[in-house]
């Protein structure tokens, strides 16, 4: 068999690919707008509920203790029956759940139906960049995975557009204006679940059980043929063997392992910090109405989504390392630009909303640039045989720093105003770029057993 699935150039593969991809980007996509969408719900339940401080970290917080949850119990179970049927099952509690939180009476309901819908989301955490890492050819998996990752920033814009478009249709009537932004969640989650139901076995998966003598619904060459438009190929699918969570620490594996334990609940520190409370912080630096709020945010991501188009075009050229580390620099340098705005009372001014604007298109777009596009291409350093459990793990490791942020920042806010944020945020980001900088691995157009080699030592 002449042809190499893993040399193949995306352009070559047929529409099932790009239509596996899709359905995969799209779990990005309601993960961002679920997010975006509680932080602009709680500009309008704060006031109504009269929540403390510590509700308020509590409500944001909520759906990443469920993903904490979520990801590592489906990721094991991924890895032992497939990716497929979790892959569809996962977003059905986005879908009951989500619906039921419109109709919350409470702040105790509205905590729990928000954990239960992290609970789904945390299963695609684990699935959906899996299925990607796994379906993409490994000379272009970079590209694969980092334009997936541009789904965050489109769910992202959609999310403040849909909350703005709430805002000024239910402007007068606040208390209906959050329940429809949390209920609109669940309309996603069924379009995707739709679509997911043509998608097949992720490949690589099916190939290594073939190995291990287990009988499976589609081989992977039926999943090959229908990628490459009926072409025959061959492809790595890593070294056989049955899920062990040893595999995440034989060899060197530990260091990698440990690495990425540490790496994502501190960007997450970053990343969540800023991202659900976008409308928070634009607010309290300025622009003083919800609506304004929800505009300016979606406007500076329109921007910062060419911050993934670059990562798409580079990742695979000019490796993950050097993006990664560059762009958490750009992000850490930000944000003490911005604690110097802040403390020199800049944001008091009518330079208010252009510096709000520069500033945090910066901060997103070099964001999107390396290290956000790296939570997700990180999925890539598992053995295939444990991915989906790795990467659930990982994921169940950086909720800690999402949650953390997501609790702590608003507390801080209150107690010694926005310069605790900036500190925050940067603080947090210069570190992932001197860990990255520390322990950082390249992996870079390496096939499964090619990078599984590298990073135990074996060869």
């Amino acid at each position: 068999m002449g042809l190499n699935f893993d040399d193949m150039p995306l352009r070559k593969l047929g529409k099932y690919f790009w239509l596996a991809w899709f359905t995969a980007s799209m779990g990005q996509f309601v993960d961002a707008y679920d997010t975006l969408i509680i932080g602009a719900a709680l500009l309008y339940l704060d006031p109504l509920w009269k929540l403390t401080a510590s509700q308020t970290g509590l409500l944001a917080s909520s759906a990443f203790i469920g993903v904490a949850v979520g990801a590592p119990l489906f990721g094991a179970f991924a890895d032992r029956i497939g990716r497929r049927l979790l892959y569809i099952w996962d977003l059905i509690f986005l879908v009951v759940f989500g619906f039921l939180s419109a109709f919350a009476a409470n702040f105790v309901q509205l905590y729990i139906l928000r954990l239960l819908i992290g609970i789904g989301v945390g299963g695609d955490y684990a699935l959906s960049p899996t299925m990607v890492a796994e379906y993409a050819p490994a000379k272009r998996r970079g590209f694969a995975l980092a334009s997936m990752n541009s789904f965050w920033g489109i769910g992202s814009v959609v999310g403040f557009l849909s909350a703005f478009a709430f805002a000024v249709a239910y402007g007068g009537n606040p208390n209906l204006a959050w329940r429809v932004m949390l209920g609109s969640e669940a309309i996603w989650g069924l379009i995707i679940i739709i679509l997911r139901m043509g998608i097949l076995e992720s490949p690589r998966w099916a190939a290594i059980q073939e190995k291990i003598g287990q009988k499976i619904k589609e081989t992977h060459e039926d999943v090959v043929k229908k990628m490459t438009g009926g072409s025959e190929a061959s492809l790595d699918p890593g070294k056989p063997g049955r899920p062990s969570l040893k595999a995440l620490f034989e060899g060197n594996m530990w260091k990698t392992t440990l690495f990425i334990w540490v790496w994502w609940p501190v960007a997450d520190i970053a990343f969540y910090g800023s991202n659900l409370y976008t409308p928070y912080i634009t607010k309290g630096l300025g622009l003083t109405t919800p609506q304004l709020a929800f505009l300016a945010s979606a406007l500076y991501w329109v921007i910062a989504l060419f911050g993934y188009y670059t990562a798409a075009v580079t990742y695979d050229k000019w490796g993950r390392r050097f993006m990664v580390i560059v762009g958490a620099l750009v992000m850490g340098i930000d944000m003490v630009a911005g604690l110097v705005m802040y403390e020199l009372g800049l944001f008091g001014t009518n330079l208010a909303f252009p510096l709000i604007m520069i500033l945090f298109t910066i901060y997103y777009y070099f964001m999107n640039f390396g290290p956000g596009p790296y939570t997700v291409a990180l999925a890539e350093l598992w053995p295939t045989r444990v991915r989906a459990t790795g990467h659930g793990l990982a994921s169940m490791f950086s909720r800690i720093g999402a949650a953390a942020s997501t609790y702590v920042l608003p507390v801080l806010v209150k107690q010694i105003g926005y310069s605790g944020a900036f500190a925050l945020l940067g603080g947090a980001i210069l570190f992932v770029a001197l860990w990255s900088y520390l322990l950082m691995p390249e992996t870079k157009q390496l096939t499964p057993t090619q990078i599984e080699d590298k990073l135990t030592g074996t060869k």
